[in-house]
């Protein structure tokens, strides 16, 4: 079987993924996904769609250097250690030390925008949790996709994140989780793309945590990244919240010392100035995604104009559509943009 082919078929089984799945994602016909899949490779012209495929299969920077490769693609990732350790350092630091402060729960809601909890910001947070609290007693898990899952094997997909091999149901995963924290004096854990998936089993996975915390309390250590659905845990019904006494902070934006760290370990042929940088974050709003995009078409575009021609480029990119795809899928929220869209005009 081709690479890119076997790469496909065992990511998509990793997070259970159909090919209906993955086509209705990446807004392309599911039998160019069973194609892929059979051996195929991917259309020069379906690059950016390659790229949102390695993204809803929630694939690492290196397994995404990988896939791009081998559907004989550019390396759209530059991987470097070092990035993690050179992004937000003075804002990562201040969390965690308002993580310590908070008892005798300390639990936090990092409240993101999308993609915000990706690498190389996740690993930028992991990179100071494993400095805190020594690598042995730092777990990350992001529950799976898929809207069918069920509950055994959810939490199965959990326990394996966290090399519990043992898990096979809700269970298993509470008590091996309990055991991790009795044998340490301090056990932390990341949970990113908390808002993915099954509603309901992220909830138990919030009850989950919370009795944790109540049982050992200022040892288990949690910080959990989302947005709108994470934050009514803790205010969608008062004192019965399940996240109720958690603390609640926000993600920063991009700022001119990200940017140009991004650039040094991403894109290091762009040559950079504080107006340029200036630039890209307000073609980009700041957003990672949207930012990688501009850096990009700067490397590959130097002497086209950021502000005149980025807007449209960027409005032709998947990338973007991808980001608008929740609100089209859900007409109250739809209409809110409409409103916000006819203000700004």
């Amino acid at each position: 079987m081709p690479k890119f082919a076997k790469l496909l078929n065992d990511h998509m089984l990793r997070i259970r993924a159909s090919n209906n799945d993955v086509a209705q994602k990446i807004d392309v016909d599911r039998l160019t996904i069973g194609n892929w899949k059979s051996g195929s490779l991917p259309n020069k012209k379906n690059h950016d769609k390659v790229v949102a495929c390695a993204d809803y299969l929630r694939l690492t920077d290196e397994e995404t250097k990988k896939f791009l490769t081998a559907a004989g693609f550019y390396e759209e990732y530059v991987l470097s250690g070092d990035l993690a350790e050179a992004i937000f350092v003075d804002y990562i630091q201040r969390l965690f030390i308002r993580l310590s402060q908070v008892n005798p729960y300390p639990v936090m809601l990092l409240l993101t925008q999308a993609n915000w909890d990706e690498p190389p910001c996740r690993n930028a947070i992991l990179a100071r949790a494993k400095q805190i609290y020594l690598p042995k007693n730092v777990l990350h898990i992001h529950p799976p996709a898929s809207l069918t899952v069920d509950s055994d094997s959810y939490f199965a997909h959990l326990g394996k994140q966290c090399e519990m091999e043992c898990v096979k149901k809700d269970y298993d995963f509470e008590k091996i989780l309990k055991e991790r924290v009795e044998k340490t004096n301090q056990l932390f854990l990341l949970v990113s793309r908390f808002e993915q998936g099954v509603p309901s089993l992220g909830k138990h996975l919030a009850s989950i945590i919370r009795n944790i915390s109540e049982t050992y309390p200022n040892r288990f250590h949690v910080m959990l990244c989302g947005g709108e659905k994470l934050a009514a845990l803790k205010y969608q019904n008062g004192s019965l919240s399940l996240l109720n006494f958690a603390e609640v902070e926000h993600w920063p934006e991009l700022g001119s010392a990200e940017v140009k760290a991004w650039c040094e370990h991403r894109f290091k042929e762009v040559p950079l100035n504080e107006g340029l940088v200036n630039k890209l974050l307000e073609v980009s709003g700041g957003h990672p995604q949207l930012l990688n995009k501009c850096l990009a078409f700067q490397r590959d575009f130097p002497l086209r104009d950021v502000m005149a021609d980025y807007p449209e480029e960027l409005s032709q990119s998947d990338d973007l559509w991808q980001l608008f795809l929740p609100f089209k899928q859900e007409p109250d929220i739809r209409q809110q943009v409409c409103e916000w869209l006819k203000r700004q005009g």
